[in-house]
């Protein structure tokens, strides 16, 4: 698990630098969204390795009732915490940018190909994180895979923004980084929410716990 893990983050750390580089390069707002997206990406990445190696270290402790599934819950709080706060920048970003794809031709078509790359790579990390997570039956894998298919089908949204940009309708890239980040920003709210109901109920049950003890 923890080689999967380091997989995805050495594969998202890689394409976080292309994507940003060549969308500041480039000025495309989609490209760039779709970067800082996936340095949120690799921030998620740490916690699950985070996760992981903790519990590879108490693997054979008897843990407390609950006291896993918190800390999985607060993990998956934080990864929600940042997803929103990146959505809201890529937001920002985009509304307030009017630069258009620029540059020479060569870097155009460039910015198309990191994108298209991009889209390719996600689904492939998609593809092996799900048949490694399903193989160990681990739930926080498998949503790290699903995760990875989000970002598969942002980086398709953006290489449309690029390709719209391309072919004269820079106002494309603009609307595929603004859709970028609604996407994002919909995604940390709804796992936030579950994240939150898992504290709650973790909280609940130790609640009930120590009275029962009494």
């Amino acid at each position: 698990m923890l080689k999967a893990a380091s997989a995805s983050a050495l594969l998202n750390a890689f394409l976080m630098a292309l994507q940003i580089a060549v969308g500041l390069t480039a000025h495309s707002d989609g490209l760039f969204a779709d970067g800082v997206h996936t340095l949120s990406d690799l921030a998620a990445d740490g916690v699950v390795l985070i996760v992981l190696y903790l519990s590879s270290k108490h693997l054979n402790a008897a843990p407390r009732d609950g006291d896993g599934n918190t800390v999985q819950a607060a993990a998956a709080l934080f990864i929600a915490a940042l997803l929103i706060v990146t959505a809201g920048e890529m937001l920002w970003h985009s509304i307030g940018q009017t630069a258009t794809l620029s540059g020479s031709t060569t870097m155009q078509v460039g910015a198309l190909a990191v994108t298209g790359f991009v889209t390719i790579a996600k689904e492939a990390l998609f593809r092996y994180m799900r048949a490694e997570g399903q193989r160990a039956g681990s739930a926080i894998l498998l949503a790290s895979a699903w995760h990875a298919r989000m970002d598969a089908v942002s980086a398709l949204v953006a290489t449309l923004g690029v390709a719209g940009s391309i072919a004269g309708m820079p106002m494309l890239d603009h609307v595929a980084g603004a859709a970028i980040g609604l996407m994002i920003m919909r995604m940390g709210c709804v796992g936030a929410r579950s994240a939150l109901k898992q504290l709650s109920a973790g909280a609940a049950g130790k609640t009930a716990a120590r009275h029962a003890a009494e």
